[in-house]
C-alpha cells in the first residue's frame, strides 16, 4: 500500500468534500427543504455518476503516459483548478450574495444525482488530477482506477449523508454573515495550502 499517495488522496477527497461544490450544496440545501431522508435516491444516483466519472478519467489518463505533453497538461490543469477553487471561495466569503439559502428548492432524486455529475466541472477536475497524479501509484490500469474509485466514492458518499444530516444545523448557521465569511475564510485557506503542497509535490 502505497501510504504516503493515500495519505495525499485522502486529504485532497476531503477538501473536495469540505469545499463548496453542486454535491455537497444540493444535499445541505435539499435536506433543509425536504428533509434528509428525501435525500436517499439522491446520494444514491451520485454515487453512480461518481463511478462513471472516475472511469472515464481513469481511463483517458491510463492511456496517456504521465510525462508526455497531455499527461502534463492534465496535471497542470487540475492543479490551477485547485488554486481557482481556493480564491473563488474566498472571494464568495466576502460577497453579499452569499447570505441564506433559498427557500424554495424543487425535490430531486436519482435521476438528478447521476446527471449532475456530468456537468459538475469541479469533480471532473478533481478526478482528472487525482487519477493522473495518483493511478501508477496505485497499480495503474484498471486496478489502479478500481481502487481510486472505491475509496473516493465511498468517501463521497458519506460525506454527502453527513452534509444531509446536518443540513438544518448548517441553515442556522449560515442565517448569520459572520458564520459564513468565517467558514469560507477557513475552507479557502485550507484549500490553497492543499493546492500549494500538491503542486509542489508534482514538481
Amino acid at each position: 500500500m502505497p501510504w504516503e499517495s493515500l495519505l495525499y488522496l485522502l486529504a485532497l477527497l476531503l477538501a473536495g468534500l469540505i469545499t463548496p461544490g453542486p454535491n455537497n450544496i444540493t444535499c445541505t440545501v435539499h435536506a433543509v427543504v425536504h428533509g434528509k431522508r428525501s435525500n436517499v435516491p439522491l446520494i444514491a444516483g451520485m454515487a453512480v455518476g461518481f463511478v462513471t466519472v472516475h472511469i472515464i478519467c481513469g481511463m483517458a489518463v491510463d492511456y496517456f503516459d504521465e510525462d508526455s505533453t497531455i499527461g502534463l497538461a492534465m496535471n497542470v490543469l487540475g492543479s490551477l483548478f485547485m488554486f481557482l477553487i481556493a480564491f473563488g471561495i474566498l472571494y464568495l466569503g466576502r460577497s453579499k450574495k452569499i447570505q441564506h439559502f433559498p427557500d424554495v428548492v424543487p425535490k430531486i432524486g436519482f435521476k438528478t444525482g447521476v446527471g449532475m455529475q456530468f456537468v459538475n466541472g469541479k469533480e471532473w477536475a478533481m478526478v482528472f488530477m487525482i487519477m493522473t497524479k495518483f493511478l501508477n501509484d496505485f497499480g495503474g490500469g484498471f486496478i489502479g482506477i478500481f481502487t481510486i474509485t472505491s475509496i473516493t466514492t465511498s468517501g463521497g458518499i458519506v460525506a454527502m449523508f453527513v452534509w444531509s444530516h446536518l443540513g438544518e444545523k448548517i441553515k442556522t448557521k449560515t442565517d448569520e454573515p459572520g458564520i459564513v465569511k468565517n467558514a469560507y475564510t477557513v475552507l479557502g485557506i485550507l484549500l490553497l495550502t492543499l493546492a500549494i503542497a500538491i503542486s509542489i509535490r508534482g514538481l
